[in-house]
């Protein structure tokens, strides 16, 4: 009886290991990239993903990208010093759009 319990595994095992065999070589012979359409469409929710917004993490000043709870980048600035209308609006998040925009930002936050 064990021999055949030992023999239904080892069957099991190179069943599954042709099988992912098999799955390997069908992705590794699939057609590349270069076949997919030249432009491809961005969801809106991909957009918002993208979208990077100025707040509070750890009481400083923070850059966040997309829907994380978690900043992208942590500025040594605390937000303490600032007064309470540019604290609140940080705490609700303020919207950058471009680079030249978060410096803009920072620079009025900073000075």
């Amino acid at each position: 009886m064990e021999h055949t319990f030992a023999a239904s595994i080892a069957a099991l095992l190179i069943t599954g290991t042709v099988i992912t065999g098999f799955f390997a070589l069908e992705n590794h012979f699939s057609p590349e990239e270069e076949n997919l359409p030249a432009e491809t469409e961005i969801s809106a929710s991909e957009e918002e993903e993208e979208k990077m917004f100025l707040g509070v993490f750890e009481e400083k000043l923070a850059l966040f990208v997309g829907k994380s709870q978690y900043p992208d980048t942590v500025y040594d600035f605390f937000i303490r010093n600032l007064p309470p209308e540019d604290r609140e609006r940080l705490f609700e998040g303020i919207p950058v759009s471009s680079e030249r925009e978060l410096e803009s930002l920072l620079e009025d936050f900073m000075s």
